[in-house]
C-alpha cells in the first residue's frame, strides 16, 4: 500500500482529512492553540485586576476614609474662625498622573498625562485631624499653574489654561464651601472680559490675577484687594503711586551690594514712595542706615538684626513681625533654617533644616528641583493668629506654634 493510499486509509478511520492532524502545516497545533487561551486569559485577568485595583484607589477607599488628604499639595491658606481656631484650606491634585510616550520612525515625544483628572480643595481641622469637607474641582487635562487664596471673605481658586482645560477663576463660601461664583460669572461681571479668556494665573506676592482674552487684550490685571480690573499692570501701577498713607514694610537688602548676604531693615514711608524706590532700596543698604529725604517725606529705616542673612526670602510679614527662610551656607549643598524676627529685631525662634521637610534642603547633584531656584516658588508661609503654616507645593504643610516655633502638625 503506497503512502497515498495510507492517508485514505486513516482518514476513514479517524474522520480526519488526509495531510491535516498535530503538526501539520495545515492546523493548528492543540498545544499552542491552549498556549495563546491561556495568555488571553491570563492578560484579561490583569487588566480586569488593574481596574479594580484603580476603582479601588479612586472610589472605594476615600469612601472607607473620609479623614485623609488625598493628592500632591498644590496650595493652602488659613482661614482664622470666630472661636479663634483655625481651618486650614488644602488644594491637591488628585489626578492619575503619568508618562505618556509616543514613537514613531524619525519622531520621538513624552509628556505627563492624566486619568481622573481633577483638584480636591479640602476644609481642614489642622489640630483635630479632621476632614470639614471635601469638594471636588473637575479638569480634563493636567493640573498646571494652580493657586488657591483666601482674601478674607471667600476661598478663591485660580487655574491657567492647558490642552483641553481653559482659565478657571471660581471663589467658595468659607462657611458652606459652596461655589459663590464661576469663571463665568466672574468674566459676567467685567465687560473687557466678554469674549472669553486664554490665560488666566495668581501672582502671590503682588496679589494679583493677570488674565489674556481671546479678542487679543494682554495683560489685564484684576486687584483682588480693591476688587477692581485694570486694563494693564502700568495702569494699576498709576493708581497704586497716587497712595500717599504711610506704610510701614519689612525689606531684606543685599549688604555691600552682594544679593547673597542680606540684611533685615523695617522701612517707613509713604506707600507711593515704597512702591517706588524698594527694588533700589534692597539693592543698597547703605540708603538705608539713614534717613533719605523725598518729596512726601521721609524714610525711615532700622536695621531689625546683625544676623546676615544668606540668600534669605522674606516669605510672610505683617504688623508683629517677618519671617525669613535662608540658608546655613552658600554652596551646592546647603539647609535651609526659617526664622522669626519681631518689629523690634528680636529672633523669637528658628526652625533648622532637620525639622522642615527634607526637600527643602538644596542638593545641586540631584537636578534642578533640588537647586535653591528650582524650590524658592515652591514654599508658602501663612499664617493666622498663633499659628504659622509652612507648605512646600508638592511635599506637603507644616503648622508652627507663633510664639516659640513648636511644630503643631504636620501633613505629609
Amino acid at each position: 500500500m503506497d503512502m497515498r493510499e495510507k492517508q485514505s486509509e486513516l482518514y476513514k478511520n479517524s474522520g480526519v482529512p488526509p495531510g491535516i492532524g498535530p503538526g501539520s502545516p495545515f492546523t493548528g497545533n492543540p498545544a499552542v492553540q491552549k498556549s495563546k487561551t491561556g495568555c488571553l486569559a491570563k492578560l484579561t485577568f490583569i487588566v480586569l485586576l488593574a481596574f479594580l485595583v484603580l476603582a479601588g484607589v479612586f472610589y472605594l477607599y476615600p469612601l472607607a476614609t473620609p479623614d485623609k488628604i488625598r493628592g500632591d499639595i498644590i496650595d493652602c491658606a488659613l482661614v482664622g474662625q470666630k472661636d479663634g481656631s483655625n481651618r486650614l484650606w488644602i488644594l491637591t491634585d488628585g489626578s492619575f498622573n503619568y508618562i505618556s510616550t509616543t514613537k514613531s520612525p524619525g519622531h520621538y515625544s513624552s509628556g505627563r498625562k492624566c486619568k481622573f483628572c481633577k483638584a480636591w480643595l479640602y476644609e481642614y481641622d489642622p489640630l483635630g485631624g479632621k476632614v470639614i469637607r471635601r469638594i471636588k474641582i473637575p479638569y480634563r487635562d493636567i493640573i498646571i499653574r494652580t493657586s488657591m487664596f483666601y482674601n478674607g471673605d471667600k476661598i478663591w481658586h485660580v487655574a491657567d489654561a492647558y490642552h483641553l482645560d481653559e482659565p478657571k477663576i471660581q471663589t467658595f463660601d468659607v462657611l458652606t464651601g459652596t461655589m459663590v461664583e464661576d469663571t463665568a460669572g466672574f468674566m459676567s461681571r467685567h465687560p473687557m472680559l466678554a469674549a472669553g479668556l486664554v490665560k488666566a494665573w495668581y501672582d502671590e506676592k503682588k496679589d494679583l490675577i493677570t488674565m489674556d482674552t481671546k479678542d487679543g487684550r494682554t495683560g489685564l490685571i484684576y486687584s483682588i484687594q480693591e476688587q477692581k480690573l485694570y486694563p494693564s499692570y502700568s495702569l494699576y501701577y498709576d493708581e497704586q503711586r497716587k497712595d500717599l498713607s504711610e506704610k510701614e514694610k519689612f525689606l531684606l537688602c543685599a549688604q555691600g551690594g552682594q544679593d547673597t548676604r542680606k540684611l533685615l531693615y523695617r522701612v517707613k514711608a509713604a506707600h507711593r514712595e515704597l512702591i517706588w524706590n524698594e527694588s533700589r532700596l534692597q539693592h543698597n543698604c547703605d540708603q538705608l542706615e539713614r534717613k533719605i529725604t523725598h518729596r512726601n517725606g521721609t524714610f525711615e529705616a532700622r536695621q531689625m538684626a546683625d544676623t546676615v542673612f544668606l540668600r534669605g526670602i522674606i516669605y510672610h510679614q505683617d504688623k508683629d513681625g517677618a519671617i525669613v527662610i535662608h540658608l546655613n551656607q552658600i554652596d551646592k549643598k546647603a539647609d535651609r533654617i526659617m526664622t522669626y524676627i519681631d518689629r523690634e529685631g528680636k529672633t523669637k525662634w528658628t526652625v533648622p533644616q532637620s525639622k522642615m521637610f527634607p526637600k527643602m534642603q538644596i542638593d545641586e547633584n540631584k537636578g534642578y528641583y533640588s537647586t535653591f531656584s528650582g524650590t524658592e516658588n515652591r514654599i508658602k508661609v501663612i499664617r493666622s493668629r498663633n499659628l504659622v503654616v509652612l507648605m512646600l507645593e508638592g511635599a506637603g504643610i507644616m503648622g508652627f506654634d507663633y510664639t516659640n516655633g513648636k511644630n503643631l502638625f504636620t501633613i505629609d
